[in-house]
């Protein structure tokens, strides 16, 4: 999953200890399975209470970091907000710049989530300058991703253009399929809400191969309900309306609330007449 390269990226940022990329293990093992995030949670929550009796505080940051992840997944965006805000100070307190920027992305990410665009773009353009001051390329391109999304969430689209443009090109230079795969669906999601439908279905399409060939179920969700956006966008509500109960029913069950929400809404909307449909999943 793409949480699992993140864990992985950071914990080779922060030179973890190996019991520390253990947790991550666990936390991938759990997210790649069946959306089973209460058991993820479960287990970072066993390693926190160890790290803590151990008054490892680096790893105890790190540990949060990777919990706040799996609620952010998980679709509990105030134990999200909340489990990063307590890492970042703890990362402060260990002068981590790296862990410090790592917070501040998964910060954007919950707050946009949340609908706090201006906030999310704000957490991003701190994490944009920590990284680009410690030369840290996948941070970087991370980062321009989400001040991307957070843009076209507010609709500023010719600057969100700008930076899905900057952040292909990093994630392309370090060879990063799955935050590539992404890219591509934000750009798309830009394209579609700005009337480029042929481009839209470019990177969906080119999306959902990457998807497809790195297993990131999630992912697949996204496009699907990009698909479906577009089968709307061009009159074909019945099509649309199937790709979105297929994509709800994958949403259910690996567990992402945020998707399932959002495709909940949509259904409900299109099946209203006159049909509508929401701008795009945040």
């Amino acid at each position: 999953s793409k949480n699992y390269r993140l864990a992985g990226k950071l914990a080779e940022k922060l030179s973890m200890p190996e019991r520390v990329v253990d947790a991550s293990v666990g936390l991938a093992l759990s997210l790649r399975a069946r959306g089973e995030f209460s058991e993820t949670i479960r287990l970072l929550n066993r390693a926190l209470r160890r790290y803590r009796s151990e008054d490892d505080r680096l790893a105890i940051a790190f540990t949060l970091w990777a919990r706040a992840g799996a609620y952010r997944v998980k679709g509990d965006v105030p134990g999200a907000l909340k489990g990063f805000a307590e890492s970042k100070e703890l990362f402060v307190k260990l002068k981590d710049r790296a862990g410090v920027g790592y917070c501040l992305t998964g910060l954007g990410g919950a707050a946009r989530v949340a609908g706090d665009f201006k906030g999310s773009y704000k957490y991003y353009s701190k994490a944009n300058k920590l990284f680009r001051d410690l030369k840290d390329t996948f941070g970087v391109a991370y980062s321009y991703c989400g001040l991307a999304n957070a843009l076209r969430m507010r609709g500023d689209y010719k600057e969100a253009g700008a930076y899905f443009k900057k952040a292909k090109s990093n994630y392309k230079r370090i060879g990063d399929k799955v935050s590539y795969a992404y890219t591509l669906w934000g750009e798309g999601s830009l394209y579609q809400v700005t009337g480029k439908r042929a481009l839209a279905m470019r990177d969906f399409e080119a999306a959902a191969l990457l998807f497809k060939e790195t297993g990131d179920k999630r992912g697949l969700i996204y496009c699907e309900l990009g698909f479906a956006q577009a089968e709307f966008l061009a009159g074909k509500e019945r099509g649309a309306l199937s790709r979105l109960k297929r994509a709800l029913k994958r949403a259910e069950k690996f567990g992402l609330k945020t998707e399932a929400g959002y495709a909940r809404q949509v259904i409900k909307a299109i099946e209203k007449k006159p049909a509508t449909m929401p701008i795009s999943l945040p």
